[in-house]
Formats: structure tokens, C-alpha cells, sequence
């Protein structure tokens, strides 16, 4: 339900404040935080009249949530097919992400410990099995071709999420950590969480009219994607996982069960 109110204190080096909801009885005011108004093209004031979403938290206290100030334009900054921008700063979406690797260092430490143990299993393989004398491609030697191409794909998002870059096509895999609700405003789009081998987190936002919606879609299923990278501090958001109508973009799309959704 969309809530209007009065913004009646803020403490802007704190970045928060309360909202008077208003018709609400005196002593209800809700927390907000300065996090759910970063696509707001300005910080909050006291006196501005807000729309918001309430959620209840864990210790029964109500927060403000999806928040937009009356009369303030929206950072949307990225537009899809020229008739409504992604969403790519819906804090309710952002809130559902898993936290990613604390830094660099640590997603690298990961992928270094993969590449050991694939030298490992190519050893053990190569000791195991006789040469291929007919030069043929080896089964390790494709293995290790494969999995050096998927690490390369996951360190150039890698590699975004830490300089802040957006605009960059990108393709790799994961596996669905969470299912949000699909968004329904403008220009409808499936979303759900995927975490990459390196632990970082990405929102999928994935245009249902231009492409198919995956039905079938269940926590634990590995997905595969192409698609354009936004910055965020969650680990990003991958959108443009479809085709584009006009042919002024480059097209994306989404892999599951052996079906492509573009």
C-alpha cells in the first residue's frame, strides 16, 4: 500500500529521519533511511511530502521503504526500449540481495583456489587416461577451456562491481538465491537474485514484454545470462536480457534448462 506523509525530522549528516503518516494517530511516525531515497535527484528537507511503502521489521518497528519525494524527479537512469526506464534503484529489490564478497581480494582468493583444483583433476586425468594420439581435442583440455572462459566472464563483472563502472555488456552464470515479485510498472519485468561462483550477488531484471518470463524458475537453478551490467552496491544489476525490437542494441538473453528466453 502507498502511504503519504510529512516529512517532520531529518538529521542529515545521519542520513535519517521520521515520517508523519498522514491521518495517523499522533506517536506513529515511521523511520526513514537516507538509503531508500538515493535515486531521489535530491536529499530529503524537512517539510517534503513523501510517498512510501511501510515494512515491519524484526523488532516490530516500522521503516519506510520504495520512498519518493512530490515534485522531485527520479535518477532513472537507464532506458530500455524508450518508453520507461529500468528501475535499477528499487531499494526494495536492492534490500533482497545478498551481501557479495566483502572485496576483491577475497572473490580472487576464490577463483584461485578453483584454478587449483583444476590443475589437480587435469593431473590426476592425464595420469589416468592414455595420450590422444590423434591430436584430437581432450575431454580436460575442453573442460579447462570452458571453465577458463566462465572465470574470465566473472572477473570482468567482477572487475565492474569494483570500479563502479555501468553500461557494460556481460555474460556468465549463477544460481538463484531469491525470487522477487515481478514489477509491474511501465515496462514489466521478471526479477530474481543470482550468485555467482565468486559469491557476488546479482539483481536480473528481465523485460517479460519484450521476451518469454521463465515459468519454471526455482531457488537453486542455474541460470545463464547475457546482458548489460549497472553498478550498485549490492553487486549490480544485469537488464537488456532480451532483444531489441529495433535493432539499436545489442541483444541479451537468458539460458534455463537448455531453453533461451530473449
Amino acid at each position: 500500500m502507498i502511504n503519504k506523509g510529512q516529512l517532520v525530522r531529518w538529521n542529515d549528516s545521519k542520513g535519517y529521519g521520521f515520517i508523519r503518516v498522514e491521518n495517523a494517530e499522533e506517536g506513529s511516525d515511521v523511520f526513514i533511511h537516507m538509503s531508500a531515497l538515493q535515486h531521489m535527484a535530491r536529499r530529503p528537507l524537512v517539510g517534503d511530502i513523501l510517498y512510501f511503502q511501510i515494512e515491519i521489521q524484526a523488532d516490530a518497528k516500522q521503516r519506510a521503504f520504495s520512498v519518493r519525494i512530490e515534485g522531485v524527479e527520479s535518477n532513472l537512469d537507464t532506458s530500455e526500449d524508450g518508453t520507461e526506464p529500468i528501475k535499477i534503484n528499487d531499494k526494495k529489490a536492492l534490500n533482497n540481495q545478498v551481501e557479495p564478497a566483502k572485496s576483491i581480494k577475497g572473490m580472487l582468493y576464490r577463483i584461485a583456489i578453483m584454478l587449483v583444483v583444476l590443475a589437480i583433476a587435469s593431473f590426476v586425468y592425464n595420469r589416468v587416461s592414455p595420450p590422444n594420439s590423434s591430436g584430437a581435442y581432450s575431454s580436460s583440455a575442453y573442460i579447462s577451456s570452458v571453465v577458463a572462459a566462465d572465470e574470465q566472464h566473472e572477473q570482468q563483472i567482477c572487475q565492474a562491481f569494483s570500479q563502479q563502472q555501468s553500461g557494460i555488456q556481460v555474460q556468465s552464470a549463477g544460481v538463484v538465491s531469491r525470487l522477487l515479485p515481478d514489477d509491474n510498472k511501465g515496462s514489466r519485468h521478471q526479477r530474481f537474485i543470482i550468485t555467482l561462483s565468486s559469491g557476488q550477488t546479482l539483481l536480473i531484471a528481465h523485460n517479460i514484454d519484450l521476451a518469454a518470463k521463465i515459468d519454471s524458475l526455482k531457488i537453486g537453478d542455474r541460470v545463464l545470462f547475457k546482458g548489460e551490467y549497472e553498478y550498485n552496491d549490492r553487486g549490480g544489476v544485469v537488464h537488456w536480457t532480451h532483444h531489441d525490437p529495433k535493432d539499436r542494441h545489442v541483444a541479451g538473453w537468458l539460458k534455463h534448462h537448455g531453453q533461451t528466453y530473449q
